[in-house]
């Protein structure tokens, strides 16, 4: 609408004109910061601002939910409709080993900040380990070990007691909400937090539907602060002894 604006109020300055007794002086008083104004507005200079601020924040409103949806379909419905206990209990049988147990559900780790991209190398960092991959519905997810005790864990002993895990860390919150995204800082946490609590309600109500209800309490979300310190085998360690012992 720059334009059209422009044009009307360059007829409405003409018949201004055209009615003034001193149009010389008119001209040359206001000339300038009309020519200023115009190619200010024209060349939008001015009202990029709030304009946009305006529109990320209507578009990031509902952003949850279709996070929700795309992780939904990439990769949870074919977990869960894999049967994830049973896959897991599979996988444990085949590896003829008495010195791991397993823990039967999907843990999604969400870091506070959204930003968490693991490398293999980066895991073992972590003393998470990667035993191999589980097959699902047209999917192979990596399941891993760690030790069952932080004692084992510091002093690495070779037949120390493990835990089988099987856990993801969304990527695909790093990409929309990660440290990359460029946010005013007083205004992320807030974001974050709203939109990490859509993303979870959206899943738990797919989750509790008909067709998967049954297999509800195979997945548990955890929420975590992502320090520099934070050891992410003892975060998942804590969160499994928080589930068993409920």
């Amino acid at each position: 609408y720059q334009h059209v604006s422009v044009a009307v109020l360059g007829i409405l300055s003409v018949c201004l004109l055209a009615t003034s007794e001193n149009t010389g002086e008119v001209v040359k008083q206001a000339l300038p910061w009309t020519i200023v104004w115009t190619l200010s507005r024209i060349l939008e200079m001015f009202d990029f601002e709030l304009d946009t601020q305006d529109i990320l924040e209507e578009s990031n409103a509902l952003l949850g939910p279709g996070l929700a949806a795309n992780y939904w379909f990439k990769l949870l419905k074919p977990l869960i409709e894999g049967r994830i206990r049973r896959k897991v209990t599979d996988f444990l049988r085949s590896l003829e080993r008495t010195d791991i147990r397993s823990f039967n559900k999907l843990i999604i780790l969400i870091p506070d900040n959204c930003d968490l991209r693991m490398t293999r190398e980066d895991l073992e960092g972590h003393n998470i380990f990667n035993l191999g991959d589980i097959s699902f519905e047209g999917l192979d997810q990596c399941v891993y070990w760690i030790h069952e005790s932080a004692q084992d864990e510091e002093s690495q002993k070779e037949d120390a007691q493990k835990i089988l895990v099987l856990f993801d860390i969304p990527k695909i919150l790093e990409s929309a909400m990660g440290e990359n995204r460029d946010y005013e800082d007083e205004d992320i946490l807030e974001f974050r937090m709203r939109n990490l609590k859509q993303f979870q309600d959206t899943i738990e109500n797919l989750m509790n539907s008909v067709d998967y209800n049954g297999n509800r309490n195979d997945v548990i979300f955890h929420h975590f602060m992502n320090t520099e310190e934070k050891n992410l085998a003892a975060v998942i360690r804590e969160r499994i002894f928080m589930e068993e012992i409920q």
